[in-house]
């Protein structure tokens, strides 16, 4: 059943998958959103872990069905089940870890040949809280330097102005920029219309906006590259 053939009382039941390597904090990111809570040693996630959330946005509720999946490689052929009938993706990256951004590829490939063509994506970067440890392309460490500290963001950022994608960075632990990130995603959601299409106009409440830290690529109306929608 299509969104607008829903009844306006009926909960938009979304299906989010989130997608990435081990240890880049998906667990954490689902954990802090549908539990408002933090725990440093979370349990490896085998096969896939489901969280359940609800949201008010313009007077409709949204309930996100959140499947977790496992980012070892010996879990890998199972994503694909997942992604099959998806309505967002997240390709969630470390931002201290330049071998799982590299590894952002292998998933948007996965994407690309599972999910649905009109899933809705965002590439984001985990672990914002400890920038001091963000790291480069080229494998170096950097100090708390302003302008070296902004490497890859910039790079995560250009990457999902490339495959038009929403961009954000997040800290599970301290809870940035998550409730954002699903409210963004959610009015997408509650007025089809808009569909994956990125709007700057596009105003969160207060009582979700903390530090809000989206960004809004160019030509968003436009569906990714090389997607079954091009």
């Amino acid at each position: 059943m299509s969104l607008n053939e829903q009844n306006f009382q009926d909960p938009v039941r979304v299906k989010v998958v989130v997608i990435g390597d081990m240890c880049v904090g998906k667990t954490a990111i689902a954990h802090r959103f549908t539990k408002n809570a933090f725990e440093e040693k979370l349990p490896h996630t085998v096969g896939a872990s489901y969280y359940i959330r609800s949201m008010e946005i313009e007077g409709r509720t949204i309930l996100f069905q959140i499947w977790d999946t496992a980012g070892q490689e010996r879990f890998r052929s199972l994503v694909p089940m997942y992604l099959r009938d998806a309505d967002i993706a997240l390709l969630v990256y470390d931002i201290t870890s330049k071998e799982t951004f590299h590894s952002l590829e292998l998933w948007r490939t996965e994407l690309l040949t599972s999910a649905p063509c009109h899933v809705t994506t965002a590439v984001v970067g985990n672990k914002s809280d400890l920038g001091a440890k963000r790291q480069t392309e080229s494998t170096v460490r950097i100090p708390v330097i302003r302008a070296g500290m902004l490497a890859l963001k910039k790079t995560g950022r250009a990457y999902a102005v490339k495959h038009r994608m929403l961009y954000t960075e997040t800290s599970a632990k301290l809870g940035t920029n998550v409730e954002e990130l699903f409210y963004d995603l959610g009015l997408r959601m509650a007025n089809p219309e808009l569909g994956g299409c990125l709007d700057a106009s596009i105003k969160v409440p207060e009582k979700y906006k903390k530090v809000t830290n989206v960004y809004i690529p160019p030509n968003a109306n436009q569906p990714p590259q090389n997607s079954c929608c091009t």
